[in-house]
């Protein structure tokens, strides 16, 4: 650090500000006069601002660190959430070189909801075997992966959802759109100040970010528009090396029970009663995949890695979206970075902003099928036989029975959205001539919130909520701390903090 920092630590507050030439005569000649005009501590008006030139209020003691207020940092616009930077002089400018930060700690989301579809999904994104009588529950459209805190798993590690780090593009891959219909939704802008740690330092404003984002979806995506909030997919069983599942049903089998009764009921019609029998499910094609829908879901503890919505403690999607975008800020902001070739805010530019994304995420639903139907883009054709002919003998697949084929597919609803994760410190620069503060994005006005608006005053808080408030006055402005109860004149001629007299 050099020397000039150092001082600027030390004695930033006593900077030179504004002030008049002193009136003082000129007299040629005069003893310890020069001909050289006046400049002593006078900072030109032009002059452009570093970090210690711009006013910000300490954390500890609310004090104001320079006494004027061309430029003020550090605070947060209360309507929209978004910390801003205030130019209360419109001809301040940031230094090129200095060390102002351009970009925020903390995230907001831009949201964009685009079109309700209805796919069927598809079979060759599965690596692996998945047996039977194993449960696997389908998650393959979340943000991120589930916690999987159940007895005898090991804990996860929060991540990107994998399927979506191994495949990107779902489209034609894990589901093959049916319909489509536009939504044609507003674009939603979050108003929390998001960071990783927010769960722990502040749980309210944490269950604040995800109930707005998940009442925003709602508006759309809801039991009007075929949403069922209490389905989850099950994949019975994906075998890659073969097309068929053959089992003989065992008294320990609750699950293989479970799914023959319910197909008989699906049919309509009850498998022939009398002797073992061997249960074959096959696809005119390998692999083998059979997945149906439940009305039933994950326990919360299992699905969501902050909080559950109060009154549903259960995997709710519409949730699970939410509260992976609080709680996975971070991870998401680098795969949105990293989605346009970049690695940091820095190299966000106007050409690549719109790529900045968590592109064409779905949020899901499944309806019910009674746990039969299949949701898979493949047939599956259920037989059965006995196990022994009449006498004695095992029985060959040639002796199998066609119970049913389940050739109607289950419907996957899903909602896309595009994600754009924020971080750009916003400009609200005072326009003399319009006489408000205009804000400016400093990188695309696409990503300006519709809740910043341009204003002749200013609702303001610190990141700890406390308030000031800036309104116009006949000399300038006057700045107001609700934390230290005092007011400031600022004269548009020198942008002096002076205190207001007390009426």
């Amino acid at each position: 650090m050099s020397l000039e920092e150092d001082f600027r630590k030390l004695f930033g507050k006593y900077r030179p500000g504004y002030e008049r030439t002193p009136n003082r005569p000129r007299l040629l000649g005069g003893a310890g006069v020069s001909m050289m005009p006046y400049g002593g501590d006078k900072q030109e008006s032009n002059k452009c601002l570093d970090i210690y030139g711009l006013l910000q209020f300490n954390d500890s003691t609310g004090s104001p660190s320079i006494d004027v207020a061309r430029a003020i940092e550090g605070l947060f616009d209360i309507n929209s959430g978004r910390q801003v930077r205030i130019f209360l002089d419109p001809g301040a400018e940031i230094c090129k070189d200095s060390n102002v930060k351009k970009f925020s700690d903390y995230i907001w989301y831009k949201l964009q909801l685009k079109n309700n579809h209805e796919a069927v999904l598809t079979g060759p994104w599965y690596e692996h075997d998945n047996n039977f009588f194993g449960v696997l529950w389908y998650g393959a459209l979340d943000l991120l992966n589930f916690p999987l805190t159940l007895p005898g798993y090991p804990g996860e590690v929060m991540e990107i959802n994998p399927t979506r780090k191994n495949i990107g593009v779902f489209e034609n891959t894990v589901y093959r759109i049916l319909k489509t219909r536009p939504l044609n939704a507003k674009a939603f802008f979050t108003t929390v100040p998001i960071k990783a740690d927010l769960l722990e330092s502040n749980r309210d404003q944490y269950k604040k970010a995800v109930k707005q984002i998940f009442d925003f979806v709602c508006i759309y995506i809801n039991k009007d528009s075929k949403y069922n909030r209490n389905t989850m997919l099950e994949t019975y069983a994906t075998y890659q090396q073969t097309n068929s599942f053959i089992t003989e049903e065992k008294p320990s089998s609750s699950k293989l029970s479970s799914l023959i009764w319910n197909t008989e009921q699906y049919a309509g019609k009850k498998i022939p009663e009398g002797g073992e029998k061997i249960y074959t499910w096959k696809t005119p094609n390998k692999p083998f995949i059979y997945s149906s829908a439940h009305n039933i879901t994950l326990d919360a503890r299992f699905a969501y890695w902050g909080l559950p919505a109060d009154d549903y403690r259960v995997y709710e999607s519409r949730w699970k979206f939410a509260d992976d975008l609080v709680c996975g800020a971070s991870l998401i902001k680098d795969y949105a970075l990293r989605s346009a070739g970049i690695t940091r805010d820095e190299e966000i530019t106007k050409g690549n902003a719109a790529d900045v994304k968590f592109g064409d995420h779905f949020i899901q639903s499944f309806d019910y099928s009674e746990g039969v139907q299949q949701y898979q883009e493949q047939d599956v054709s259920f037989y059965y036989r006995n196990k022994y002919d009449e006498e004695g003998n095992e029985t060959g697949e040639e002796m199998n029975e066609l119970f049913i084929t389940l050739s109607e597919k289950g419907t996957t609803r899903l909602w896309s959205v595009d994600i754009f994760p924020d971080s750009a410190i916003i400009d609200l620069r005072f326009d003399l001539r319009a006489g408000k503060f205009i804000p400016v994005h400093p990188i695309s006005q696409d990503l300006l919130p519709n809740k910043l608006q341009e204003s002749g005053s200013l609702e303001l808080q610190d990141i700890n909520g406390n308030q000031y408030h800036i309104a116009q006055s006949n000399e300038g402005f006057v700045l107001t701390s609700d934390r230290l109860g005092k007011e400031w004149i600022i004269s548009r001629e020198d942008y002096v903090l002076k205190d207001k007299p007390i009426s």
